[in-house]
């Protein structure tokens, strides 16, 4: 049995023949797309039905509504994220790959578009920078990944990134940590200064509940811990995060 999932469908692929048969079961149930497609294999092998039709492979623009709401699943609880998947798809449908079949977007046509963003303008006037182009083809990246996943295509073309992205890492030193603080006007004191003490990400800290915040020592420790219950990563676990003694103070 070869049945995959697609949007919450369930569809059934196989080959007969030396051709391929793709349809949807039009059933959210495994067993009944598995059930459908014996069924047709059967019907095939009397003689009872012949080949049909190849499925239409659907143009970008037609595969936004069924990859946006997968975003929207993967990435229930984090608004930014679906909202920037949002975007940068939107960017993609403006151009001419917005028009074409997922199987007719290669390496040719990504080329085109990247040379082509390399040297766009953004609403402020400047040349869009490599970054922004990158989180684009990425973007299209996942796009066609999740497609290749639903058998929908059957590769995954090669998508190259602009180089000269700008490294946006910068280590704060204990030397310069005072007037850093003395900057900010309050909250955001209190929250840089944890973030400092701990290494959370920003969304971490900002998501933070309290029963996630034990602020008395665990055994053996000074100061008390938080809970963090996931990470950014799918595989990343639950961890509890020491404390310092001003992060105890701010919280």
């Amino acid at each position: 049995m070869s049945v995959y999932k697609r949007g919450g469908i369930w569809w059934y692929r196989f080959r007969w023949n030396n051709e391929e048969v793709r349809e949807s079961s039009k059933h959210t149930n495994k067993r009944v797309a598995e059930q459908m497609e014996a069924a047709h294999k059967t019907s095939l092998a009397k003689g009872e039905v012949g080949i049909r039709e190849k499925v239409k492979v659907p143009t970008l623009k037609e595969f936004e509504a069924e990859f946006m709401r997968t975003i929207e699943t993967q990435c229930a609880g984090k608004p930014g994220t679906v909202e920037f998947y949002r975007s940068r798809f939107n960017t993609l449908l403006e151009s001419e790959l917005g028009a074409r079949p997922l199987d007719a977007i290669d390496e040719a046509a990504i080329e085109k578009y990247r040379q082509t963003r390399a040297v766009s303008r953004s609403r402020r006037k400047r040349i869009l920078s490599p970054a922004s182009v990158n989180r684009e083809l990425a973007t299209l990246r996942r796009a066609l990944r999740l497609a290749y996943e639903w058998k929908l295509i059957n590769r995954v073309p090669r998508i190259k990134l602009l180089r000269g992205e700008k490294n946006r890492e910068f280590i704060l030193p204990h030397s310069i940590e005072a007037v850093y603080f003395a900057a900010l006007p309050s909250p955001l004191c209190d929250v840089a200064l944890v973030l400092v003490d701990t290494g959370l990400r920003l969304g971490e800290l900002i998501s933070l509940d309290w029963r996630q915040v034990k602020l008395e020592p665990a055994k053996g420790a000074r100061f008390g811990y938080v809970t963090i219950l996931s990470g950014k990563a799918k595989s990343s676990k639950s961890r509890n995060v020491p404390l310092s003694g001003r992060a105890v103070e701010v919280l």
